[in-house]
């Protein structure tokens, strides 16, 4: 299963809706926001509007577009999502690996939106890549 696919949004909301211990990890998280990765393998950027209503997932819906595309400039509707990150596909799958610290990468990612609802959901947030990184068979 490659990352930022429709594979994995479809392995991720299997395990957060089965696996207990995930579950635990998203207890009370309310948010939705867009995670936006650019320079995809394959020329592509990926988005994923992701919400979840107190831990659970309740929007995991990706998008494909060719890069560069709109999905860089489209500033975040806030009336739907709470706010989106964007950053180069190498630096958020590095984040998620563990191979880059979420403080480290700050500065090639553009975060745009409400950033209190951001910072109040961090853990959550930091809970969910860590999610994303630890899936079995996952590849990058």
């Amino acid at each position: 299963m490659k990352f930022f696919t429709q594979e994995m949004c479809e392995a991720s909301a299997k395990l957060i809706a089965s696996d207990p211990k995930v579950q635990a990890k998203l207890k009370g998280v309310t948010i939705k926001f867009i995670l936006c990765v650019t320079d995809a393998p394959g020329k592509e950027d990926r988005q994923i509007g992701i919400g979840f209503k107190d831990g659970k997932m309740t929007d995991n819906a990706l998008t494909i577009k060719p890069a560069p595309s709109d999905l860089r400039t489209t500033p975040v509707d806030t009336s739907k999502y709470a706010a989106k990150v964007s950053g180069p596909y190498e630096t958020i799958a590095a984040v998620t690996q563990k191979k880059l610290p979420m403080l480290a990468a700050l500065g090639s990612m553009r975060i745009e939106g409400d950033m209190s609802a951001l910072i109040t959901n961090m853990t959550g947030l930091t809970s969910l890549l860590d999610i994303f990184g630890g899936m079995p068979g996952l590849e990058y």
